[in-house]
Formats: C-alpha cells, structure tokens, sequence
C-alpha cells in the first residue's frame, strides 16, 4: 500500500496547529506563577523584622531577670546584716557598721527596683522574697562555732554580692551604650 505524501503532512500540520494552540495553555499550567521582586523582599523584611522583634524581647526579658534575681539576692540579705550587726560594729574596715551596710543595700534595692521598672516601661513586677530563717548564724560571736557561723554566713554574703555586681554589669553592657567594660 502506497501512502500518498500529503497524508503524513495533514497530520503534521495538525499536531503543529494543536501543539501551537496548546503551548500558552501548557506554560501556564506548568510553571509557577512570577512574584515581583519588591513583594519577595518586603515578605523577607517582614520576615526579618519579627525575627529582630522577638530576639529584642527575649534579650529584654533576659535582662529583667538578672534584674529579679539580683533584687531577690539583695532582700534575702537584709535580715541577715541585721542579725550580724556585732560583726559589723567590731569590724576595723572602714564604713563597714551595721547601719551603713543595711542601708547600702537599702539602696541598692531601690536602685534596682528603679532599673527594672525603666527597662519594663514603667510597669514595675516585684517577684517573690526568699524567706529564709538565719536563726542557725549566731549574733553573739564570743565562742569560736559562732565565729564559724559567721564566717560561713559572710563568705556567703560576699559571694552574693559579687553575683549582683555581675549581673549589673551584664545589664548595663546591654542596655547602655559604650559602658562596656569588660
């Protein structure tokens, strides 16, 4: 059997006329569909703002707890230095009375109460004061346990405040600019 030539070129043309008809339809169908440039980077700065937001607060509240846990130290100390006063009164160092020390961390308190209400934007949170009872340290400090006592109560003490101080500095750093010290 003989094909004629102009068979084969009927179907050509119809496949190349149908193909030609369906490309525009096949393009859309399988690609996917362009976005501007500008929205991809408004979407990635939006993105990236959040981001930016939520380390702020983290880093924020991080400071806030420093804050609440140098505050807490502080108060857990203020019973304590009152019970030492006969340590403090014998002491040869200068400005270390009873009545100077208490009221040094009088004042550091309300310091850091003031610290932690600006870094909150004036909403001032007050945590929970350790109560603990000191009754095991001893303020008569004539026989040598009680002097042990104390000793272990003011290395304590020292050790606490040196954390606060710590604390404060890590604070400052990140919340004031060029106080950086370390």
């Amino acid at each position: 059997m003989l094909v004629s030539p102009s068979k084969p070129s009927s179907r050509t043309s119809l496949l190349l006329a149908f193909g030609l008809l369906c490309l525009p339809w096949l393009q859309e169908g399988s690609a996917f569909p362009t976005i501007p440039l500008s929205r991809l980077f408004d979407n990635a700065m939006l993105r990236a703002r959040r981001l930016y937001q939520l380390a702020y607060d983290t880093y924020q509240e991080f400071n806030l707890e420093l804050l609440r846990i140098s505050l807490l130290l502080i108060q857990s100390w203020l019973e304590p230095v009152q019970l030492l006063r006969s340590v403090f009164a014998n002491s040869l160092v200068y400005g270390a009375s009873d009545s100077n020390v208490y009221r040094h961390l009088k004042d550091l308190e309300e310091g850091i109460q003031t610290l932690m209400w600006r870094l909150e934007d004036g909403s001032p949170r007050t945590g929970q004061i350790f109560n603990q009872s000191y009754s095991k340290f001893d303020t008569n400090s004539h026989n040598d346990d009680a002097l042990l006592k104390n000793y272990g109560l003011l290395y304590c003490f020292r050790k606490d405040m040196d954390k606060v101080e710590t604390f404060l500095r890590i604070v400052q750093c990140r919340s004031v600019e060029d106080s950086c010290g370390f």
